[in-house]
């Protein structure tokens, strides 16, 4: 007996570096390849129940890591904001309601942040149309017949600079670059439909758009493109800009074609349906507008209505499979709002970083300009990410965290991958990727049955990304068999 344990002791530490050095000359071969010769990789793993490092390839290099930084902002918000946290959208009156049903003063509706209210892929209403016929059937429901006031959409729990300041100028018309406002409604987009022609260079009409933005006039310089050419669209205009240009091409064909735009102003918008579903009801108002100021001095309020959104884990389960920046820009000023009293991008990324800092881990190498991915400006390194993802592994426990992430080969963004591999279902993983830049990031249960954290990025390929993945699924493949 005494000899087996002496041979563990002196055997053993042997075998887990030779696993370890067997990875690691694995993750270097796999770096050698001429695809790769211009690229920068940053990769670590390791395993989640000892805390260490199990292989590392540049894992202190800082690299763009696109939409893997959801992980840092949703895994963070569950520990600032916890699992049942939900956000309160309220209706509210100044003034005094009289015996005739006349409201003497202005109707409020008073922004969460919440990124589900109104929302076609979350809400219990859904959409702008159905959630103003609720609104305005609760102020019914109150005695409310008259408004001798306005309509203001109240926003201000949120600064009032809805994006990222480096978010490219060619992104912020479209759907995904909405940012996130005070009041977001209707997942803060609408949808242009175009009739396609069949040849390559003509000009698809713009059929129309729905729902109604008031104010928004669209120019469409879109042109079909070459078969199977896909989406090439994009609109270019930012928030508060109403004359939108829409570039690019779509692809041929003869039937209907639609993508999606960002509604300039959500919070206005909101107030324009809410003034709409009133008057179908026959409650007039005088205007609607919006508050935008941060932070100011409240008028006396009374509450009509509050509006619940569903618990933050559904939340940040629909940001991380579906990629969603709304959701990621929205929780991350919602952080901000809990942990400084301010509503900011920059007040949410100070709470992610004393979290980081909380747990040991080094923010050397990282720069977060937003808490969705999006921007270019974003920097970490593989050693962070992977140590982050172990943190929180012990905090929550394995189990939980998981539930906040797809699986991969079945869900969300990873659905495609790992469809004849033993990693199917035995890996949770958040993917990142903009042009040339690709990265996955999560936690894996490997063929040893020991999980394992981990973080791959790759920078500046010549490749489609099309290409690429299929080769970080095999990085992944390798960390599974050797691990």
């Amino acid at each position: 007996m005494r000899q087996c344990i002496i041979w563990m002791c002196v055997m053993l530490p042997l075998y887990c570096m030779a696993q370890s050095t067997g990875l690691q000359s694995s993750l270097q071969e796999f770096t050698q390849q001429d695809i790769l010769k211009h690229s920068s990789i940053s990769v670590s793993v390791i395993e989640v129940k000892t805390g260490k490092s199990v292989a590392a390839l540049q894992d202190q290099k800082s690299l763009i890591p696109a939409s893997s930084m959801k992980l840092l902002t949703t895994l963070s918000a569950i520990h600032y904001l916890g699992d049942d946290f939900r956000y309160q959208t309220a209706l509210a009156h100044s003034g005094s309601v009289f015996t005739d049903g006349t409201l003497e003063g202005d109707l409020y509706l008073i922004g969460s942040g919440d990124p589900s209210f109104g929302s076609e892929k979350m809400g219990s209403h859904k959409g702008v149309l159905q959630l103003s016929e609720r609104l305005a059937a609760d102020i019914e429901r109150y005695g409310i017949s008259c408004i001798a006031g306005d309509i203001i959409a109240d926003e201000s729990i949120f600064n009032s600079f809805p994006i990222s300041p480096s978010w490219q100028w060619n992104d912020l018309g479209n759907y995904y670059a909405s940012g996130a406002w005070g009041i977001n409604v209707n997942d803060n987009l609408y949808h242009i439909y175009f009739a396609q022609q069949p040849r390559e260079g003509t000009i698809p009409k713009l059929q129309r758009y729905q729902p109604y933005v008031p104010g928004l006039e669209l120019q469409n310089e879109v042109e079909s493109g070459p078969p199977g050419s896909g989406d090439n669209a994009y609109i270019f205009g930012g928030p508060y800009d109403y004359t939108k240009r829409i570039v690019g091409t779509i692809p041929p064909g003869t039937g209907q074609f639609s993508i999606k735009g960002s509604i300039p102003d959500p919070p206005l918008f909101m107030a324009y349906y809410l003034q709409r579903g009133l008057y179908k009801v026959k409650i007039a108002s005088e205007d609607y507008r919006t508050i935008h100021e941060y932070n100011q001095r409240k008028t006396s309020r009374t509450i009509i209505q509050n509006y619940e959104s569903p618990p933050l884990r559904k939340l940040v389960y629909h940001t991380n499979n579906k990629s969603d920046n709304l959701y990621a820009e929205a929780i991350l000023k919602t952080m901000g709002h809990e942990y400084k009293k301010k509503g900011s991008g920059s007040s949410g990324i100070t709470a992610i970083k004393k979290y980081l800092t909380d747990h040991n881990i080094s923010i050397s190498g990282l720069r977060m300009d937003d808490g969705s991915g999006l921007s270019a400006r974003n920097r970490m390194t593989a050693r962070l990410m992977a140590r982050f993802l172990s943190a929180t592994a012990a905090e929550f426990g394995l189990q939980r965290v998981c539930s906040y992430l797809p699986k991969g080969g079945v869900d969300g963004t990873v659905a495609s991958l790992f469809k004849k591999s033993p990693l199917r279902g035995r890996i949770f993983l958040k993917s990142g990727s903009m042009e040339g830049i690709m990265s996955y990031s999560g936690y894996m249960k490997s063929k040893s049955g020991r999980w394992h954290s981990f973080c791959i990025m790759v920078n500046g390929y010549e490749l489609s990304n099309r290409k690429m993945r299929p080769q970080l699924e095999k990085v992944m493949n390798i960390i599974y068999d050797q691990t």
